[in-house]
């Protein structure tokens, strides 16, 4: 079912309830008010035929019969009872006593002083009516035809409002639905124009207040984000493949160096070494390529447990010297920790260790005498770590582009890299919930800052 139709059958279901609700109240008043109104006229006929009875003299039974019968006041069906303190039938305006009346109703008449109730359609009211002498007891009943024909009239007029209420609620409810969704139809229509190949395209934002207009600005962000991964993802297999084809190309030319002609033995050896330089290449361009692959597509299956910062560092140290021994790298505490939990946090090891290997190789790189400053810290929430270097720097029109993939600044050129590892840093701090900052100025150095949160203390 179409959301235009749920809505419609929705308000009309709505309405409906309430339209039942409102016919059932008025219903209800209005016979209310009939039946008690009828029981008072009932009542004053009764008592008047008894005070005509009781009261005055000139009025016999004969007499009282013949002006009940001629009556303007008479009720459709009247019926009259008039007992004694004995008991014994004093008035009936009928021939015979109705089997309503019994000596238990006239004995309840007497005890609650008046009663009502209903007998096969008649509306029948016993009362105490109190004489100069005596106390009588009146039953009387009728059937109010006018009021019933008017009840039926009131139902049928219900009915009519009711059905036409309804088809009333159903014609305006579909006409509120479709102009309620014809942005959403609008927007439908335009996303369904927009493919891979122009993702340039964006749907229009209607009054920007309402929240079809905001689910509208929300896709219009979508599709800027997809159309910053499609260019990203065309940015990545271009630099790709540049930094691919590099490698390759020297090594086709060394091969075809090695085959053109008749080289010596050391020739042969040169040749195989920058082969083996070249492969080098390629391996550590491959292993980059494939930890990206890997941190993006199943993040959610890192093992995290508790990790040691200091301990993570001390090892990233480790790492860096063994692998250059002309790098010099001087790891300081900015404060001594008095609780363990401050330096501890939750996390995967090897890739924490991989962040800080990436950012101290570049510092010691980037820095002509290959010398970075390693500096760990902590506030109440979060565990500080600083990679300081005194190092080229970075302009700041090129801070923002450092952490894409493949990006080199320009004063990076001449240095041996892919533009890799930054991205990779960036993707497992993220990955580990925490932030990283970049401080820089050409030729004066960089400094990065990586928070990470703590454990709270148990």
């Amino acid at each position: 079912m179409q959301i235009r139709y749920k809505i419609a059958l929705q308000f009309t279901l709505i309405v409906l309830a309430i339209l039942l609700v409102f016919s059932g109240i008025v219903y209800y008043r209005a016979e209310s008010q009939r039946r008690n109104s009828f029981y008072d006229r009932l009542s004053r006929r009764a008592k008047t035929t008894a005070r005509l009875l009781v009261d005055v003299k000139e009025f016999n039974t004969t007499l009282l019969k013949l002006i009940d019968k001629n009556s303007s006041s008479r009720l459709p069906e009247e019926e009259i009872f008039i007992y004694d303190y004995r008991n014994l039938l004093l008035y009936s305006n009928v021939e015979k006593v109705s089997p309503y009346v019994t000596q238990e109703r006239i004995n309840e008449v007497r005890l609650a002083q008046e009663i009502r109730f209903q007998y096969e359609g008649r509306a029948v009211i016993g009362l105490v009516f109190e004489g100069r002498y005596d106390r009588f007891v009146i039953v009387a009943s009728a059937i109010d035809k006018n009021g019933r024909l008017q009840l039926k009239e009131l139902i049928i007029t219900l009915l009519f409002a009711f059905l036409g209420g309804i088809l009333t609620t159903v014609g305006l409810a579909l006409f509120f639905a479709h102009q309620s969704l014809r942005p959403i139809i609008t927007i439908n229509r335009e996303i369904s124009d927009i493919t891979a190949k122009n993702l340039r395209k964006r749907i229009h934002q209607g009054n920007e207040k309402d929240e079809i207009a905001q689910l509208a600005i929300n896709f219009n962000l979508m599709l800027e984000r997809l159309e910053l991964a499609f260019k990203q993802q065309r940015q990545f297999v271009s630099h790709a493949s540049h930094e691919l084809r590099t490698p390759l190309s020297a090594l086709k030319t060394e091969i075809q160096i090695g085959l053109s002609s008749h080289n010596s033995p050391e020739e042969h050896y040169h040749i195989l070494q920058n082969l083996l330089k070249d492969t080098d290449r390629l391996i550590e361009l491959s292993n980059g390529l494939l930890q990206i692959a890997r941190i993006n597509e199943t993040p959610e299956e890192l093992p995290f447990d508790k990790v040691r910062m200091e301990e993570v560092l001390l090892n990233a140290q480790r790492e860096v010297v063994a692998s250059h021994s002309d790098y010099q790298i001087q790891f300081d505490f900015d404060q001594i920790p008095e609780e363990d939990h401050l330096t501890l946090v939750m996390g995967n090891e090897a890739l924490l260790k991989n962040v800080f290997v990436n950012l101290l190789e570049n510092a010691c790189k980037y820095t002509p005498n290959h010398q970075a400053s390693l500096r760990l810290g902590f506030d109440a929430e979060w565990c500080n770590v600083r990679v300081i270097d005194q190092g080229i720097g970075i302009s700041n029109q090129e801070l923002p582009n450092i952490f894409q993939p493949f990006y080199r600044a320009k004063n990076a050129i001449d240095y041996h890299g892919f533009g890799i590892g930054l991205s990779v840093v960036k993707r497992i701090i993220e990955l580990h919930e925490g932030t990283i900052e970049v401080k820089s100025k050409p030729h004066l150095g960089t400094e990065f800052i990586i928070k990470l949160k703590h454990l709270k203390e148990e």
